[in-house]
């Protein structure tokens, strides 16, 4: 494999340290047209197009999220010829088109695997031609399972090439206070490498520092809650700091000032909350979802870059 320095401000896709949100060890990819092709279009064809490509990721053991994590499948559709053939009663629409998928990062344009096939449609219009080309993508076609069997591996064999640089990077952007990004890229990391298990715990290394960061933030908020009597909003807002946080003490004080304030429901997601805070390995699921989530708010707030880097 061609060896690719690339500023790690980039991340590619969310792979799971647990089956609670995400299954397990599966690359996570969103289906992510381009502007050209949403103008160009039919929104229901692209519908089509992405129905069918959920269906043959899901088949080929890839999730396809409803977000953009930075790790794309985008499909191009070009239409090559649209020719009317005469029939008895009606003439017939017969449409030839081209389908290119591109498994790549997003913000960087770095593809890890490409590929391509012709499509023929009929129908009494070019629009239902084309649904009946698009329909004639089948999951058991094995052009595209080695598309995305070859997308898999290179996936793999850039993380595992690459592992030791990505932490290091995901450890100075933790010195830097950039946790979001920090805790992000480590979640790029996928199960099936050897070091796996070292980014699992130094995102939960970051995500402690991450706490402080945020701690301050959410006590004055709950605090504003408090004194507008919304203690609701308060509680929901303790709820989202961690128990091992700086500010811990001042948390289970606050929540015995609002205790009587708030309904049994929520008290009973305390008393539950705290009883996770209480069980190491509870504990540990609990942050490993709040990386996540702190991950996917990260990804969404990247924006798209335009240079093209072709693994090889």
């Amino acid at each position: 494999m061609k060896k690719i320095l690339i500023p790690f401000l980039t991340i590619i896709g969310i792979l799971v340290f647990s089956q609670n949100q995400f299954d397990i060890g599966k690359i996570q990819l969103a289906i992510s047209f381009s502007e050209n092709q949403r103008n160009t279009f039919d929104n229901n064809q692209l519908d089509k197009i992405q129905g069918k490509l959920t269906h043959i990721l899901s088949t080929n053991g890839i999730v396809s999220t409803s977000y953009n994590t930075g790790l794309v499948l985008q499909p191009n559709l070009i239409i090559n010829a649209n020719n009317i053939v005469e029939g008895g009663m009606q003439d017939i629409n017969v449409t030839n088109i081209t389908l290119q998928l591109l498994i790549k990062q997003d913000q960087t344009n770095i593809i890890f695997s490409s590929f391509s096939k012709e499509l023929k449609g009929t129908g009494r219009s070019q629009g239902l031609a084309m649904n009946n080309a698009i329909n004639s993508l089948s999951a058991n076609d094995t052009s595209i399972i080695n598309f995305i069997e070859k997308g898999k591996e290179k996936l793999h064999s850039y993380y595992q090439n690459n592992c030791s640089k990505i932490i290091y990077e995901a450890n100075n952007l933790n010195k830097s206070g950039k946790y979001e990004e920090s805790l992000a890229l480590l979640l790029s990391i996928p199960e099936s490498t050897s070091c796996f298990d070292v980014a699992k715990n130094k995102s939960l290394e970051i995500y402690k520092n991450y706490e402080k960061k945020i701690c301050s933030d959410y006590l004055k908020q709950a605090n504003v809650s408090i004194a507008e009597k919304d203690y609701s909003s308060a509680f929901q807002t303790l709820l989202a700091i961690d128990n091992s946080s700086p500010c811990s003490g001042q948390i289970n004080t606050l929540i015995k000032t609002i205790e009587n304030k708030i309904n049994a429901d929520e008290k009973k997601q305390w008393d539950m909350q705290v009883k996770v805070y209480n069980d190491s390995v509870s504990l540990e699921k609990h942050r490993v979802n709040a990386i996540k989530d702190i991950a996917v708010s990260y990804y969404k707030s990247q924006q798209k870059t335009n240079n093209l880097i072709i693994i090889k």
